[in-house]
Parts: C-alpha cells; structure tokens; sequence
C-alpha cells in the first residue's frame, strides 16, 4: 500500500516528519521480517509448512428440511373433515403448528394438487 500526502512546512518541520516516518517504516520492514523468520523457523523445527487458511467469503447455504409427512397428512386431514373451508387460524389451532409449518405444508399440498386456496383466504380440499 501507498500513501501519498503533500504538505507545505518549513524545513526543520519537514526534517523531522521525514526522519520519523523512515523510522516507522524501518521498525514496519524489521517486524515484517521478525514474522517472516518465525515462519520459516517453525517449519524448520517441526517440518509442517505454514500457510494461510483461505476464508471463504458466503457461508454455505442450508439445506432447508421436506415438511414431515405427519404434518402434511394433519394438515390435509383438517383440511378435509371442513368442507366448507377452513382459514389459517382455525387450521393452525386444530392442527398445533406453527404458521411457518402450516405455509410450508399447504404450499406443497397446492403444489400437489390436494388442496386450493379460494378467494376469500380458506383452504378447501380438491
């Protein structure tokens, strides 16, 4: 990395930001190479190469589970003994599900075909 700053000073002023930033960066390059030496030091004494573990930048994606069969066939079940419809509410009292169990399984008992949605929000069996 390289930094660049121009500033106007006198000379004594500018003397002494010069002889301190060289120091910094003697002591920067010293440290570089103290790190340097300990790594080749430590392969040297136990005979396994030191290398940087890459880190990856996204975490691997879950697999999200398939819905249980037992709460796809309660929810159909449900479904089924109302025949006139039933909303989410009701479906999620009988059935003890949470709302995110009762989407996921009517989505797929749509997406089966064993159920529809009508337009008033009631799921009806097919």
């Amino acid at each position: 990395m390289k930094l660049t700053i121009t500033i106007q000073l006198d000379e004594d002023s500018a003397q002494l930001i010069k002889t301190s930033l060289m120091n910094l960066s003697k002591r920067i390059n010293d440290l570089t190479g103290v790190s340097k030496k300990m790594d080749s030091s430590f392969e040297e004494s136990t005979g396994i190469n030191h290398k940087p573990v890459p880190v990856s930048a996204k975490p691997a994606a879950k697999k999200r589970p398939k819905p249980r069969k037992s709460n796809l066939n309660a929810v159909l079940k449900t479904i089924k003994k109302h025949k006139d419809g039933i909303n989410f509410k009701e479906l999620q009292k009988e059935t003890g599900l949470t709302g995110k169990q009762i989407s996921d399984n009517a989505y797929r008992l749509k997406k089966e075909n064993k159920i529809k949605k009508t337009e008033k929000g009631m799921f009806v069996a097919v």
